[in-house]
Order: structure tokens, then C-alpha cells, then sequence
């Protein structure tokens, strides 16, 4: 998968989004859903951001399922100190 900046700037939008949903708290799993209304992203391309984070270790798949393929997300302590770094 080819990344472009436009591709960058949602993953980072995305992981600033879930630790506002999350109040930065690594064990909050947040429903995939409510963050896909926050973040109006189609299916594929929020499949994609998803798979890239949990790939960088800032996120973690806490549950399967769901429209949206993923039914719960977490951020992680990395996913957390990136998202800070963005705000």
C-alpha cells in the first residue's frame, strides 16, 4: 500500500480523534463506529488507516466485527505520546 500525505493526514486525524474519544486512556475501547462518524471516512479507506496504525503499534484491534470490520479499537501508550505530538 502506497502512502501518501493525504493518507498521513487522516491516520494522524484518526489517532488524535480516538485519544479524544478515549481521554488518552489505553484501556477504553472505543466502538468503531462512533469513531468513523467523528472522522467521515468511507469503509476501505478506514479499513486501510486502521490496518496501518495497528501495523505501527499505535493502536490495537480490541474486537472484530461490525460494519466496519473492526468492532472495538484501543490506542496504545506509542499511539497516545504520536497523538499528543499532533495536537
Amino acid at each position: 500500500m502506497l502512502i501518501g500525505g493525504d493518507f498521513n493526514d487522516r491516520a494522524k486525524q484518526l489517532l488524535v480523534i480516538l485519544s479524544d474519544m478515549c481521554d488518552n486512556d489505553t484501556d477504553v475501547k472505543v466502538p468503531v463506529e462512533e469513531l468513523v462518524k467523528e472522522l467521515d471516512s468511507d469503509r476501505s479507506v478506514l479499513k486501510n488507516l486502521l490496518q496501518y496504525l495497528e501495523g505501527r503499534e499505535l493502536i490495537s484491534i480490541a474486537s472484530i466485527g461490525g460494519p466496519f470490520l473492526y468492532g472495538h479499537i484501543q490506542i496504545t501508550d506509542k499511539g497516545i505520546h504520536k497523538a499528543l505530538k499532533k495536537k
